[in-house]
């Protein structure tokens, strides 16, 4: 069931007369349970009081008890619960907005204008804590990598997006904005599998004060307001979004196999297309290749130790998407030289090896793509430092 609720300072100050000041500002509330969906993948399994999905792996069992309306959405199965778990890119961890597991929400939106987005989620590790949220088909930039760190193993209400400097996330950081009012639809997709979904609170304040609480009302300042049920407005009929033509995709360049040039013994590419940095290399059918080889700055592919890392050093920067200072080139780790790696560590430095008494270094943070310090390597966990 959709709850809306339109609150002016008249409103508020009836309802709380014995629970303090609130702000003179108005606000306005629509808050939606999880399971009231329009839509859903179908590893959006639905949990309540008398039916547990049977899927596995599960290992943190329901929480029904404790939900709003008895009921919750759990994506399953969760197959990373811990660091030790490996991590599949779009299998249990999808990085990108709009890629993983779907679920829609038609609501009917009192007046256009921004909305923070809270989301009431369960979690009981570091590996079944974000999702992300769009409007009407689309996944904006504000709406991406909601994040919780605090309220472990409890029903948690959170607006933070998690952002390169901060991990845990920015507090009242996700927000949609509606270009008209009435019928919308709110579009989530999975950021890790296991995550746990109770309801969602779309919340217009101009008073910073206001969030939802963990008895699901609105406070502002020392006060609070339930959102009660109120009849959904008629949605208003919008026109009919027109199809954009698909895009023509361009034809795969045919797999030419080349004789290997006199470059440190790597074959010609076959299309320039596989060295986007213009390097002078590229990467094809899982091997390193070589662009016009009279293009190269360096006559030969020179494998170079890193000062103490013992991991040589990447031909190209493009190698390091995320900065950390390590790359991945020809099926290994490298260094990139003279980046600064991941919490200050050079590049050149001294990452890489088994700590002492604990978890093996990652040689390369690129096998840490959540950034939660955490990698995947060699059949095992390792730490990026």
């Amino acid at each position: 069931m959709n709850r809306i609720l339109v609150a002016t300072i008249g409103v508020i100050a009836a309802l709380l007369l014995s629970a303090g000041s609130v702000n003179a500002q108005q606000f306005v509330a629509v808050q939606v349970e999880a399971e009231d969906f329009a839509s859903k993948h179908p590893d959006w399994r639905l949990t309540t009081n008398n039916n547990t999905p049977n899927v596995n792996p599960d290992p943190d069992g329901s929480h029904a008890g404790s939900a709003s309306g008895r009921a919750y959405l759990e994506l399953l199965p969760d197959t990373r619960v811990t660091h030790g778990d490996r991590l599949v890119t779009n299998g249990n961890f999808w990085p990108n907005a709009g890629a993983g597991p779907a679920i829609s929400y038609n609501v009917n939106i009192p007046e256009s204008g921004r909305y923070l987005v809270f989301v009431k989620a369960y979690s009981t590790g570091t590996e079944d804590n974000g999702i992300h949220v769009g409007l009407n088909g689309r996944y904006p930039a504000s709406g991406e990598r909601i994040q919780w760190c605090s309220g472990k193993n409890q029903w948690t209400w959170s607006s933070a997006q998690r952002t390169n400097s901060n991990h845990c996330g920015v507090e009242r950081t996700i927000f949609l904005d509606f270009a008209f009012a009435g019928a919308n639809t709110i579009n989530f997709s999975a950021r890790e599998d296991g995550f746990e979904f109770d309801q969602f609170i779309l919340l217009k304040t101009s008073n910073n004060s206001c969030r939802p609480n963990n008895n699901d009302q609105i406070a502002c300042n020392s006060g609070t307001t339930n959102i009660a049920p109120q009849p959904a407005p008629q949605p208003v009929q919008q026109p009919a979004p027109q199809p954009q033509p698909a895009p023509v995709a361009p034809a795969p360049a045919p797999v030419v196999e080349q004789a290997a040039t006199a470059t440190g013994g790597f074959p010609a590419c076959s299309s320039a297309s596989s060295d986007p940095d213009g390097d002078g290399y590229g990467w094809e059918n899982n091997a390193t290749c070589l662009v016009n080889s009279g293009s190269v700055a360096s006559p030969a592919v020179q494998v170079q130790s890193a000062s103490s890392t013992g991991l040589p050093v990447c031909q190209s920067a493009s190698s390091d998407p995320d900065g950390d200072g390590f790359g991945w080139e020809q099926n290994a780790s490298c260094v990139v030289a003279g980046a600064t790696g991941n919490a200050g560590n050079s590049a050149s430095g001294t990452t890489g090896g088994t700590a002492s008494g604990g978890p093996a270094i990652c040689a390369s943070a690129v096998s840490d793509p959540d950034g939660d310090g955490w990698g995947w390597e060699n059949s095992q966990s390792c730490r990026v430092q």
